[in-house]
């Protein structure tokens, strides 16, 4: 396992942990469905997007950045209970992200995927995590799991009896979270790509 840090991402360092997320999360399935088939441009549009809702994340959550020796390898985003519903001042201020992340048909399909994932959110308290990625040449040395273990660690701490949410669009991300605890709520299909809902309890 690599030697990593982990602590709060800076404002300041936004801009590269949003290049980091859309670069390791550029193949999902979600992502090439709706930000096409160009790699390039899936990635551009990404890091736009993830932009705006790093931000979010950061002003309104946690925003852990993994770091080895002050360079980070990998983002875990937390929002705390009742707070990852964006309020629609909050929503408006997400707009120019969504807006120059993608094509008229892509803007269509991010509206569509991220309304139908909002809707089936767990009416119960719970906190919301995403999103969890790790810089290419830094997976497999489980710094994925030391994100989460500590992101798990410190929402129980604060709220013991609050469930944990998220969701997934890769199996073999859902075979990782079930590892650590987490149940599948429903696999919803969006846009034809099949989608895992997760939720954990501390008991």
């Amino acid at each position: 396992m690599a030697t990593i840090s982990l602590q709060p991402v800076s404002p300041s360092e936004l801009p590269m942990a949003a290049q980091l997320c859309a670069i390791a999360m550029r193949d999902n399935p979600l992502h090439i469905n709706v930000f096409g088939k160009s790699a390039s441009k899936r990635e551009q549009r990404l890091t736009r997007l993830f932009g705006g809702l790093l931000a979010y994340i950061e002003a309104k959550g946690e925003l852990t950045g993994a770091y080895n020796n002050g360079h980070l390898v990998g983002v875990m985003g937390c929002l705390p209970p009742a707070g990852c519903q964006p309020s629609l001042a909050q929503l408006l201020r997400l707009v120019p992200a969504l807006l120059s992340s993608n094509s008229p048909l892509g803007l269509f399909k991010t509206l569509y995927w991220l309304r139908s994932w909002a809707r089936l959110d767990p009416s119960m308290p719970h906190w919301h995590l995403g999103p969890l990625a790790v810089a290419n040449d830094w997976q497999g040395k489980g710094i994925g799991r030391q994100l989460l273990t500590n992101t798990i660690n410190m929402a129980f701490k604060q709220a013991p009896n609050v469930a944990l949410y998220l969701e997934t669009d890769k199996l073999i991300n859902a075979q990782f979270y079930q590892r650590l605890g987490f149940t599948i709520l429903a696999t919803p299909t969006l846009l034809a790509t099949p989608t895992w809902l997760m939720l954990k309890n501390k008991h």
